[in-house]
């Protein structure tokens, strides 16, 4: 009886707290076709939260996207990474549109772009038109569904943002109505011990669940933990793996909503309504990062660190619960979606007999790396330079390794550090860093000269090398002969040292627009002009370093 009436209860504040938010809307559907999600809002991601919802396209492009509302086209921007082509829209009711991942713009639109294109000779510009210069009404057709930028499948990215604030808010409950009868999936549940600050002290276990329709439990509905879980200051966490299904499709999506109960009391709760993009790299410290950077596991802090400033949470002590030996708790974990769907998970958790951990904090030092606190470390000729809420725990910095080792690379970092490094050799732009992250993953770092010094900035962990690239970017033609009787042509280019800075190709000396995508390593031409008879083609890529390779043909349009 008394879950019955504690249900009914979560039940009623679910629908007060809906009812605060403008779920309803008239909204145009963005799309001529049904809308189901490959992604919601909120869903994790590395490094940040998915900041709108994913539409699905069929797996291909080609699709007409429309203005979801009347308005004015605010930026317009045109990349080979991120959002790929994307459009902004300001609606008269302070909500901004996004449009992400097209292929093509249509009218206006399209126009300025290709003139913006020209004028700049750059196939990336950004555009932010004046007000009411290219005014858009309601269901106009905008552009047509694509897969440019760091979309791995064809898609529409739709976003809804805050206009004055540019906070990116959740479409389902900010207008769009997507059907879904099904509840959240909870998967596991793990437990740490924290201290008091909710930093992590390298114990924890972890337990899967047993579903009975919208209930959950665990084996023997109880989890036993050690005494020296416990400190004198601290106390422990909890993690949920949590997912979410929508009617239309199988795959997973993101959580939306949930409450940690404590003997009845709420200790935690999170409610994914809007996100800052300023704020949402939190999300390392949000999820636990290593089980999704091992296994893709979407566990949801159900605690948090004091840095960590996402305005997503209800929380008490920070969410640590502080208990002693041989206490017993009842836990009852309550997970919702947007459609106020539930799921609820409850167990018995007991602290053993025993002697608690006397360790109250993590002892540190000068080479010690705390989240609210900024160092500097010196060797030799190295100097590395940390602000504060680099690192989201504490972390020991080997001093003596600072010349090639930074760090854990499988630890995230939250603001960029600095790496100075005095260095005598001559400046002329050769110099860049390369640095191994997880999974032997290699990422380039531009540097930056000052005087005697070589200047640069991360926001990874890893092992690093000062190095220098002298080798031109590679160009291979794809489909060129002497003859050209199809509408494009293409070429493989690749800079496997500091990577692709820019691509220009002139035909009989006239600049022409060139579409790239670094997925493939490709860029295209596509003869728009109708170029017939012969012609002089110039081909100029420049890599990060200066470094540049030239292509010349001369071959005959028909």
């Amino acid at each position: 009886m008394k879950n019955i009436i504690l249900l009914i209860t979560y039940i009623y504040l679910f629908q007060f707290s809906f009812s605060q938010k403008n779920n309803t809307s008239n909204y145009h559907s963005p799309l001529g076709i049904s809308k189901i999600l490959s992604s919601n809002f909120g869903e994790l991601r590395p490094n940040h939260f998915h900041m709108g919802i994913d539409l699905k396209t069929n797996g291909r492009s080609g699709y007409n996207i429309y203005a979801i509302e009347k308005g004015f086209v605010s930026r317009i921007k045109v990349s080979p990474y991120g959002y790929g082509k994307v459009i902004y829209i300001d609606h008269p009711n302070g909500i901004t549109s996004v449009y992400a991942h097209c292929s093509k713009f249509k009218g206006k639109i399209d126009s300025i772009t290709k003139i913006t294109q020209k004028n700049e000779e750059n196939f990336a510009i950004e555009i932010f038109p004046k007000k009411n210069e290219i005014i858009v009404e309601k269901g106009e057709k905008i552009a047509i569904s694509g897969n440019t930028g760091g979309s791995t499948a064809p898609h529409l990215h739709l976003e809804l943002r805050d206009t004055k604030t540019g906070i990116a808010l959740n479409p389902l409950i900010y207008g769009f109505d997507i059907n879904d009868n099904r509840s959240p999936e909870i998967r596991g549940v793990k437990i740490y011990s924290l201290t008091k600050d909710g930093y992590q002290l390298n114990k924890s276990i972890k337990r899967q669940t047993i579903k009975n329709g919208n209930t959950y439990s665990i084996a023997n509905n109880s989890i036993n933990i050690p005494a020296d879980y416990i400190t004198k200051y601290g106390g422990i966490g909890f993690a949920f793996d949590v997912i979410d299904r929508l009617d239309a499709a199988n795959n997973p999506c993101g959580l939306y909503g949930s409450y940690l109960l404590i003997n009845g009391d709420t200790l935690f709760g999170q409610e994914i309504n809007k996100i800052p993009f300023e704020l949402t790299r939190f999300i390392n410290t949000h999820k636990d990062y290593k089980e999704y950077l091992l296994n893709k596991s979407k566990f949801h802090k159900s605690f948090k660190i004091n840095e960590n400033k996402l305005p997503i949470y209800t929380v008490k002590d920070l969410g640590i619960l502080k208990a002693k030996p041989g206490e017993t708790f009842k836990v009852k974990y309550i997970a919702y979606d947007a459609k106020k769907n539930i799921s609820i998970l409850t167990f018995d958790l007991t602290i053993n007999d025993g002697s608690i951990n006397q360790n109250d904090s993590l002892i540190h030092n000068s080479n010690f790396l705390m989240p609210n606190e900024s160092i500097s470390l010196t060797k030799n000729s190295t100097n590395v330079k940390f602000d504060v809420c680099t690192s989201y725990e504490p972390m020991f910095i080997n001093k003596e390794n600072i010349e090639s080792i930074i760090g854990y690379n499988d630890i995230p970092v939250h603001n960029e550090y600095e790496i100075n490094i005095k260095n005598n050799d001559i400046k002329d732009g050769k110099h860049y860093i390369e640095i191994t992250t997880s999974k032997d993953q290699k990422k380039k770092l531009n540097i930056t000269y000052e005087k005697d010094k070589i200047k640069c900035k991360s926001n990874v962990f890893g092992t690093y090398e000062l190095k220098r690239d002298t080798i031109p970017p590679y160009i291979k033609p794809k489909n060129i002969g002497k003859k050209i009787s199809q509408n494009y042509i293409s070429w493989k280019i690749e800079d496997k040292e500091s990577g692709i800075k820019d691509y220009d190709l002139f035909i009989d000396g006239d600049w022409c627009l060139l579409e790239y995508d670094y997925k493939n390593k490709e860029i295209t031409f596509t003869n728009e002009r109708r170029y017939k008879g012969y012609a002089e083609l110039e081909l100029i890529i420049l890599d990060n370093c200066g470094n540049i390779t030239e292509w010349n043909k001369n071959v005959v349009f028909e």
